[in-house]
């Protein structure tokens, strides 16, 4: 009989763990591939797409805070409101003396005297006077409901001076200054802030830009004024242009022009408007009636010739009346028209502007030394809604043109006090001007186009010559589209 073998207890041990190792290999397979897809499951179940961020631009607010500058000018400051509210502005002289601005020896300036505000009570549709400050410049503020379409004027009589007050601007252009004995002119500029400001002003004449380092980087203290005599600065006796642009905070801008024809003993002068850019088109409106001198001065800033077509714009029409022949401007000059003997008669006859078509940007003023008196016609800029201007008591008569389309501006002419005395409705069309008398005591013009953009000037004509332009008012401010961005 042959014995069995017994089963040896190594062997049962070894059969034990290949087992064991066989289950967990199995399970560790099965998690690696389950986990993966149970995560990713989950992921897809719980995740919530957030929308690509748009691009916004800023969007159109409100405004809660204006003020305009009013140059010096030797006679009281006239503010009203197109917001229709009530209640009070604020104006402030920037008096006292300082030094110049400049460096060079035409430049004078003065400083903020420290004083409180001058109060201004305004109502709908009325004009505020700010007493005294009549030789200083002033800068007028207000907030919250008053600030919308806020105006100021400011008008010297006998002889009739209109200065133009308006919000501080980064860049401006001047056609037509003089820097010699009989045409001279002085810029004024104002920094309406506590802040230093910075302004350099290129000067560009016949042949080109004039070398002229005191007019480069002037600063402005807070609060102060600095004026700027051109015949000390760089005198000379051709046309010139001036570019105003600001470096560092902010400067108003201003220039008072004067005549003085030597020998002869008549002078006179008055304020000179800026142009607030070149432009190809461009309408000037504001010719007094009288015999006198009338000249065209247009300015190139660009780097090639330009042509410049000349029209006249009466109620009838815009035509090319003969003799009226081109103006051809090298780059970076300026030149100069007499047109006394050809606008004259044209003026006699109803004429109410000068239309010029440029090759090319240019910036362009008609100076009329008529009657002994001294008044510009400057492009005025476009209108497409409602406006409101303070204007002189005396004769005066509203000029409209620009129209592009057939449309109909309403006008509405009211005393200081706010009461209307006439209301009129114009039917205007392209290519005419149009001509409308207002009361000689209203202060307050409202002008609201409809259906078509217009330009348009009033065009005063007691103690002398005077042209408010009518403007675009500022009735709200852009805010910023501000979102946080990634981490």
């Amino acid at each position: 009989m042959t014995p069995s073998t017994p089963s040896t207890p190594s062997t049962r041990r070894s059969g034990g763990r290949s087992a064991g190792a066989s289950r967990a290999l199995d399970l560790t397979v099965v998690l690696a591939i389950v986990l993966p897809l149970i995560t990713g499951a989950a992921v897809l179940l719980t995740r919530t797409d957030t929308p690509a961020a748009q691009d916004r631009g800023p969007a159109a607010s409100a405004l809660g805070a204006a003020s305009v500058v009013c140059p010096a000018a030797g006679s009281p400051v006239a503010v009203t409101t197109a917001s229709g509210a009530s209640g009070a502005a604020f104006a402030e002289g920037l008096g006292g003396r300082a030094g110049g601005g400049s460096g060079g020896s035409g430049g004078s300036g003065s400083g903020g005297s420290g004083r409180d505000e001058v109060e201004v009570a305004l109502a709908p549709d009325a004009v505020g006077t700010v007493p005294g400050l009549a030789d200083e410049p002033v800068v007028v503020r207000a907030e919250d409901d008053l600030a919308p379409g806020l105006v100021a004027g400011r008008v010297a009589e006998r002889p009739l001076r209109v200065a133009e007050c308006a919000a501080p601007a980064p860049e401006q252009w001047f056609t037509g200054v003089g820097a010699g004995a009989g045409h001279s002119s002085v810029l004024e500029l104002v920094n309406p802030d506590n802040g230093p400001a910075v302004a350099d002003v290129v000067v560009t004449g016949r042949a080109g830009v004039v070398d002229a380092p005191d007019l480069r980087g002037v600063a402005v203290p807070g609060r102060s004024s600095v004026r700027l005599d051109l015949a000390d600065l760089v005198p000379r006796r051709d046309e010139l242009s001036l570019h105003v642009t600001t470096q560092r905070g902010r400067v108003h801008s201003s220039v008072v022009d004067r005549i003085d024809e030597l020998g002869a003993g008549a002078a006179a002068e008055d304020f000179l408007p800026p142009q607030p850019e070149p432009a190809t088109s461009l309408t000037l409106l504001g010719l007094p009636a009288g015999p006198g001198s009338r000249t065209l001065v247009v300015a190139n800033d660009g780097d090639s010739e330009v042509r410049v077509g000349l029209r006249v714009l009466d109620e009838r029409s815009v035509f090319a009346p003969e003799g009226l022949e081109d103006v051809r401007v090298a780059p970076q000059s300026v030149a100069r028209v007499q047109l006394g003997a050809t606008l004259g008669p044209l003026v006699a006859d109803g004429a109410l502007g000068l239309v010029l078509d440029a090759t090319g940007p240019v910036t362009a003023t008609l100076r009329s030394f008529v009657g002994g008196d001294l008044a510009h016609a400057v492009p005025p800029g476009e209108v497409s809604s409602s406006t409101v201007a303070v204007v002189p008591e005396g004769r005066k008569r509203l000029v409209l043109g620009g129209a592009t389309s057939t449309g109909v501006v309403e006008v509405v002419a009211r005393d200081a006090s706010g009461e209307e005395l006439a209301a009129k409705r114009v039917e205007v069309s392209p290519d005419r001007g149009f001509a409308v008398g207002l009361p000689a005591r209203a202060v307050h013009l409202t002008v609201t186009p409809r259906r078509t953009p217009v330009v348009g000037a009033v065009v005063a004509a007691t103690g002398g010559s005077g042209v408010v332009r009518l403007r675009e008012l500022v009735r709200s401010s852009l805010v910023p589209d501000v979102r946080p961005g990634l981490p």
